[in-house]
């Protein structure tokens, strides 16, 4: 199937019945896959029909580059799809951050590390997955650092309006990995010292029901709301009209919703993470606290609650750094000029 996205065509492969095609989206391949088992099952199909449909690509639009996200499965697909042309095209592919966290054993690091041998360019969202990648032995000459980047110039831009009263913002997948329980729990603390606080979850994924229930366990009815998912453009208007953004992640290859905020001039309080603790400056852009540390995390939010004009201060100086790294504008450019560079077969 074919369709038009932005200007852009988009290319879609079927691996299987309507009914079995649950491996992506909705929290993505690996939380899906601890839901429900029996989607191992389905991964041969969805590998096999990924690769079967690049290779009709490519020899149908014969590419000068092919750009792969994560390494398992895409940058795999891509390393084999090469080996069939004479005249390959420039590899490229970025690591995100779970296909490194989720994957783990002698098996995963030998498979990142024959992609990136394959590769003509690794790219990582942050240096902290650079360094992963090097220490499990993959070619640091190979890797590349380019963040993740968002529209920061037409979107993501401060609003005229006053935010909410202590109006607190969740943002993500509703996975394990991004803390959205610990922020809940760290919610009773904070009514106790901000009887007007409130909680807004924006994100789906396989943990909404177990996240229901802990609101139900602790009587958080009338203070957090699940809004799901909602559309990309939507999301500035959340940033602007929020106290405060929080970040309760227990682990994070980048933190895109960091930059959002900062963008809209929206104060952020995040896990002490290194990639998020590079976004916040080293704190110098928004409150950082220990990773996992429900005390700590409610000490946080209090904190910035009861100092509005210092944290709007902070977030306002993080927006000026966000201009410089993280607009799209840069980082298309810094990748318009990766795909430009010669292939290593060409250099040879």
């Amino acid at each position: 199937m074919q369709e038009t996205l932005a200007g852009l065509q988009v290319v879609r492969f079927r691996y299987g019945p309507d009914y079995w095609e649950k491996l992506a989206y909705n929290g993505g391949i690996m939380a899906n896959l601890k839901k429900n088992r029996l989607l191992y099952c389905m991964l041969p199909f969805f590998f096999l029909a990924e690769l079967i449909a690049l290779l009709r690509l490519m020899f149908g639009v014969r590419p000068t580059a092919i750009h792969a996200h994560w390494i398992v499965p895409q940058g795999i697909v891509m390393a084999l799809a090469a080996m069939t042309v004479r005249a390959k095209p420039r590899l490229i592919c970025t690591v995100h951050g779970s296909d490194l966290s989720a994957l783990q054993g002698s098996l995963w690091r030998w498979l990142r590390r024959w992609v990136t041998a394959c590769s003509d360019q690794i790219t990582t969202v942050s240096e902290q997955l650079k360094s992963r990648l090097v220490s499990e032995g993959c070619a640091a000459g190979r890797i590349g650092v380019i963040p993740m980047g968002t529209d920061l110039r037409g979107l993501f831009v401060p609003g005229c309006g006053a935010p909410g009263k202590a109006a607190i913002l969740f943002v993500g997948r509703l996975v394990l990995g991004k803390g959205a329980d610990l922020l809940i729990r760290a919610m009773p603390e904070v009514i106790a010292k901000h009887p007007d606080a409130t909680l807004l979850i924006i994100g789906g994924g396989p943990e909404r029901d177990n996240l229901g229930r802990l609101v139900l366990q602790l009587e958080l009815t009338q203070y957090v709301t699940f809004a799901g998912p909602i559309a990309h453009d939507e999301l500035a208007r959340h940033y602007r009209d929020a106290s405060l953004l929080v970040v309760p992640s227990r682990e994070e290859g980048f933190g895109l919703v960091v930059v959002e905020a900062l963008g809209c001039g929206c104060p952020v309080a995040a896990s002490d993470l290194p990639s998020l603790r590079t976004l916040l400056g080293e704190g110098q852009f928004g409150l950082l606290f220990p990773a996992g540390a429900i005390d700590k995390l409610s000490v946080a939010i209090c904190e910035m609650l009861s100092n509005e004009a210092a944290s709007r201060s902070m977030a306002w100086q993080g927006r000026s750094s966000m201009l410089d790294q993280y607009d799209w504008h840069e980082i298309s450019r810094r990748y318009a000029a990766l795909i430009a560079l010669p292939s290593a077969m060409e250099a040879a």
